[in-house]
């Protein structure tokens, strides 16, 4: 059965590796969703010459965002198109029977995004890591910023390769840390009906909104997305947003 774990990348590159070691089940493919911003992409950069060396029958597969950050509004929808598209391709064309969404990495606001598109598009699990020293992690992860550069800015694979080398056991721990020193969260999770999340899009988007029931209308309106005019409802700027990105 192959598995994939979908992962936002912040500034702790091991995150995500310490969750793709913890998945206690073989994950043949990684996505990395990582911003434009120089560290995260370093970040990214050294993912893929310590799990070349470590684990290299995982595919990895990068998707950057087209900015530094995930500040706005309009940014995180831009985020939830992408994972929608994401959780697609990795079942549709990559065949993945399982999928994963590790949201130690990234923003708050990234994490609590893929979390909702998770629960929507029915993966099989969201999880979070938790460092039981997240000082020392930290520490350690700061010691080695300066190699994590040289190796983001070397031009040749193979000369990336001989800087992780140099302080190969360093990097390691950094990336594998022992399971005794964070602990996996499993993020509680329900599977939704996507029939009838389907109908209600569409009900949405085809400005059939008088068909849905009252009672429906009532909490699409709590959460932004409806709005009750004089004689009915209608759908918000942010709604309209907010459905696009499922379209």
């Amino acid at each position: 059965m192959k598995t994939a774990v979908i992962a936002p990348l912040g500034l702790s590159p091991p995150v995500v590796t310490a969750g793709t070691d913890s998945a206690r089940i073989p994950v043949t493919d990684l996505v990395i969703i990582a911003t434009q911003d120089p560290q995260v992409l370093a970040g990214l950069e050294l993912i893929r010459v310590g799990m070349s060396l470590n684990t290299p029958e995982v595919h990895i597969h990068a998707e950057l965002l087209p900015f530094d950050d995930v500040t706005t509004i309009e940014q995180n929808f831009h985020l939830m198109e992408r994972a929608k598209q994401i959780i697609l391709r990795e079942r549709a064309e990559h065949g993945c029977e399982r999928v994963l969404l590790n949201v130690a990495g990234g923003r708050k606001n990234m994490c609590i995004t893929l979390a909702l598109i998770g629960q929507l598009m029915n993966v099989d699990g969201v999880f979070h890591i938790v460092n039981s020293d997240i000082r020392m992690f930290n520490q350690n992860l700061e010691r080695l910023r300066s190699d994590i550069r040289r190796i983001a800015d070397a031009a040749a694979w193979d000369e990336k390769l001989a800087i992780y080398r140099e302080k190969e056991d360093q990097f390691n721990h950094l990336l594998y840390p022992p399971r005794s020193e964070y602990q996996v969260v499993r993020l509680p999770t329900f599977p939704v009906d996507r029939v009838s999340m389907g109908d209600l899009i569409q009900a949405l988007a085809s400005d059939e909104i008088e068909s849905l029931p009252v009672n429906v209308r009532v909490i699409l309106e709590r959460h932004g997305i409806l709005e009750k005019g004089k004689t009915h409802y209608y759908l918000t700027d942010y709604g309209r947003r907010f459905i696009d990105a499922f379209l």
